[in-house]
């Protein structure tokens, strides 16, 4: 293996939170904002050419200066000498770099398996997902307490924010939500749901639009032998989609409701299978 490869081996990136970079474990992330923002969005779009203009857009919005593609190749030269010095230092084709490459007039970073930490929460939950399928209850739930504890605060929460990157983050933390719910079905299936009540409450009240928990906390609180409290659940739930989005509850929200009513909990196997580990 070349020694410019080796260098990239000893790379590891961190999104789930703040921006880091590390070789050999040891931190050398870039300190200015627009070089952080820069490598973010490459890091997002790993192993794809991300076109020049596009970055430039990204960077500077929709009036960028006239020096913004001049400025961009700077930053580039210099998160290509952070990745990987022997390659800089040996005066190599940029072009050629082991890391950040030249491709189709933008740049692509490279990413090996296992070397962005948000690649490796997704394989854990791709895990605990075929654990669950599975019937293995216990399995997943362990699974994906580990995700979410592989995601200790807000992805890239010391990046500039703009427009591009803004939508790959609205993706992704749709892609926590997700996460949450299959680990609190996970615990409503285990007959702790008596556990979530307050934090399914606190969820509620942050994503009032995300149906799927206020559906986990009218099965928790029905499960619980709190009927009267679930029933309340969804009358709040309906008040504030219609008052804040206009919309009435879906499907699984009039479901667990017309259950409740009928004095059965509103729980469905389609949602979760579990048998005992």
């Amino acid at each position: 293996m070349a020694k410019s490869e080796d260098e990239a081996e000893r790379l590891h990136y961190r999104v789930l939170g703040p921006l880091a970079v590390l070789r050999d474990g040891v931190p050398c992330t870039p300190g200015p904002l627009k070089h952080r923002t820069l490598l973010a969005l490459l890091l997002l779009s790993a192993n794809a050419p991300f076109p020049a203009h596009r970055l430039v857009g990204a960077l500077w919005g929709a009036r960028p200066p006239r020096s913004a593609t001049a400025a961009l190749q700077i930053y580039i030269s210099s998160l290509r000498r952070l990745l990987d010095p022997a390659h800089s230092a040996a005066r190599r084709d940029a072009r050629e770099h082991p890391v950040l490459g030249t491709e189709a007039s933008g740049y692509v970073l490279r990413v090996r398996p296992g070397q962005l930490d948000l690649d490796r929460f997704r394989t854990v939950v791709a895990t605990g997902r075929a654990r669950l399928a599975r019937g293995h209850c216990h399995e997943a739930g362990e699974m994906f307490h580990r995700a979410l504890e592989m995601w200790p605060g807000r992805a890239l929460s010391d990046v500039e924010r703009s427009g591009v990157l803004d939508s790959h983050l609205a993706r992704l933390a749709q892609e926590r939500l997700a996460v949450v719910r299959d680990h609190i079905d996970v615990v409503i299936c285990r007959g702790q749901g008596h556990e979530v009540i307050g934090g399914l409450e606190r969820l509620c009240a942050d994503h009032p639009r995300y149906e799927e928990f206020h559906r986990q906390l009218m099965q928790a609180l029905s499960r619980a032998g709190r009927r009267t409290e679930a029933l309340d659940a969804y009358a709040r739930a309906r008040e504030v989609m219609a008052r804040d989005f206009g919309v009435e509850p879906g499907p699984a929200l009039r479901t667990a409701q017309h259950a409740l009513l009928a004095g059965r909990h509103p729980y469905s196997d389609e949602h979760v299978r579990c048998r005992a580990a």
